[in-house]
């Protein structure tokens, strides 16, 4: 039998070096570009089970046998999202040294919708018999730490994920807490190749034992090509419980075929234990191309805004090809001054004056698959907001939707449009509500599509927040020539708007909130803002995303139509 049969990790023995005369290095872990500590960086020996981690202020101290020293090798210090530093072992024996880690200029992946099916899928080992354990910590015999010990397993995976979360059963933990990394890599000879992850995951664990979950939704980790990753925990801190033995196990099973990876330290070469399968897992969500005899439609490229968009497929969008060139019509296409600004607009149609207000990133094209339908009904008004498409904004303060009202308004008296309806997606939403606030006579109705009230987490996913905020500083550090209000842009998604929901009740006009029932604004929050409006209807369309007017524009425009045709 194999119950509860330890695996004595490779390389544990190679830390008698201590017993013979050492050299202490030491030194501590700065950003290149802010000089902010780097909490948790590894310090190892290339090739050798010498190193260690830094602690949570970035300090790092550990020995190393004089022999070793004499031969003057060299010394990688490493963290996710930096560029490893490889720098002379010498260089950790001066007085206070410090070692500066420039950050990876990392472009995040274009994301692409495709036309195909989406489900959750679990991968890796889900059991929960623990017959034999593989212990990363235990004190008998204990001769240095274990700081940035390694230890995971091979993972097969479909092709093309989004990951949801991880993983781990715990057969015994005799810390307070212990804090782990999670490491992703490539594989290559059935060992651990390539990191692929650009962000540190970090997680502490201080239940004695069970299965421990780690939410991997807000990180983006969005993976393509990878048929098989090597899964690892990384040891970088723990608290011993006073009066408990240290000792610390994964439960495993031995699998034919699998093998438990161990490392020492961040440098040393792996080591395999077979059979040995850990009792770790990832669960994602798997795109799987749709069956179709006919060609498949080509990528619909999304801007940078509505990157979210990888992990909230919905229906398939259908190649969009603008064949009427809408936002870029010279017959149709005008222009008009504003102040600070230019507003580039097109104009479609007869009837009662409906304006068209798209989306952060977006254009008048946005709306290729309503126009046509609409104008049927409507004199059509679609405008590029300032900053967006062809307009032109001549400003370098904060952008508002107070702005984009106050540039509507101006339109609205240069076309001597004294009442209007309203279509706004997203931020056009977020501006039509303004609209409605300061000007209420100028608006007959509004039909707002993904709109919200405030950007916090009540409203708004969390995951797509956080992504906002990694945009965000990657724009600030990398400003783009191509795209010079992108920051700006983001910016005014993280800051506004900042309504309340009695706001709302002052807003008289009839209003028609919709929103996908997978979109990025909460459902809960689209409800309660079709509450409080004296005059809300709401429309939440099936199986769409906060991309509705594309996934589904037949649902979409019957939607609008029926509601701005209302006696």
């Amino acid at each position: 039998m194999f119950l509860r049969l330890p695996l004595v990790l490779a390389g544990l023995l190679l830390a008698l070096h201590t017993s013979a005369q050492t050299t202490l290095l030491r030194g501590a872990v700065l950003d290149g570009q802010t000089n902010a500590p780097v909490p948790f960086a590894s310090v190892g020996v290339p090739r050798q089970a010498l190193g260690t981690v830094a602690d949570a202020e970035g300090r790092f101290q550990f020995r190393v046998p004089d022999s070793v020293a004499a031969r003057a090798p060299r010394v990688l210090v490493s963290c996710v999202g930096y560029q490893t530093a490889d720098l002379p072992l010498t260089d950790l024996q001066a007085a206070a040294p410090v070692v500066r880690l420039a950050p990876l200029a990392r472009q995040l992946a274009a994301v692409t919708v495709r036309a195909g099916k989406q489900r959750v899928q679990t991968f890796g080992r889900t059991a929960g018999s623990t017959f034999m354990t593989s212990r990363l910590y235990t004190e008998p015999g204990l001769v240095s730490d274990e700081l940035a010990k390694e230890q995971g397993t091979l993972v097969p995976l479909a092709s093309d994920c989004h990951l949801r979360d991880f993983n781990m059963l715990v057969a015994f933990n005799r810390f307070r807490s212990v804090t782990f990394r999670l490491n992703l890599y490539s594989v290559k000879n059935s060992l651990p190749d390539e990191p692929l992850l650009s962000q540190d995951v970090r997680f502490t664990v201080q239940q004695p034992r069970g299965w421990v979950k780690v939410d991997l939704q807000p990180y983006q980790l969005y993976l393509r090509g990878h048929r098989q990753v090597a899964v690892t925990v990384q040891w970088l801190h723990s608290e011993a419980a006073e009066g408990q033995a240290k000792a610390f196990g994964i439960a495993a099973v031995p699998q034919p075929g699998h093998s438990i990876l161990t490392r020492d330290k961040s440098q040393a070469q792996w080591q395999q234990t077979k059979p040995g399968y850990l009792s770790l897992y990832l669960t994602a969500d798997v795109y799987r191309p749709a069956k179709t005899a006919q060609p498949a439609a080509a990528d619909y490229a999304l801007p940078d805004s509505l990157r979210y968009l990888q992990q909230l497929q919905g229906p398939a969008l259908t190649e969009l090809d603008n064949p009427e060139h809408y936002g870029n019509n010279a017959a149709a296409g005008h222009t008009v001054a504003v102040s600070g600004g230019l507003l580039y607009y097109e104009r479609y149609g007869r009837g009662t004056p409906l304006l068209l207000l798209h989306g952060n990133g977006q254009s008048i094209a946005a709306f290729q698959k309503q126009i046509s339908a609409l104008a049927r009904h409507f004199e059509v008004i679609a405008v590029d907001t300032r900053a967006h498409g062809r307009s032109v904004d001549y400003t370098t303060t904060p952008l508002t939707y107070d702005l984009f009202a106050e540039d509507v308004r101006q339109l609205l008296d240069s076309l001597r449009l004294p009442r209007v309806d309203v279509l706004g997606w997203s931020d056009g939403g977020n501006t039509a509500l303004k609209l409605a606030l300061a000007h209420p006579t100028r608006v007959r109705r509004l039909a707002i599509m993904g709109a919200n009230l405030f950007p916090t987490p009540e409203a708004i996913a969390p995951d797509f927040l956080a992504l906002l905020r990694r945009q965000l500083r990657e724009a600030e550090q990398r400003p783009e020539a191509s795209q010079p209000h992108r920051a700006r842009l983001i910016r005014l998604l993280l800051q506004e708007p900042q309504l309340a929901f009695w706001d709302m009740a002052t807003v008289q006009a009839p209003v028609l909130v919709m929103a996908g029932e997978k979109d990025v604004i909460l459902e809960k929050h689209t409800r309660a803002l079709a509450r409080s409006l004296p005059q809300g209807q709401l429309r939440i369309f099936p199986g769409a995303t906060h991309y509705a007017p594309q996934e589904v524009p037949g649902l979409f425009n019957e939607a609008v139509l029926m509601f701005l045709r209302q006696p």
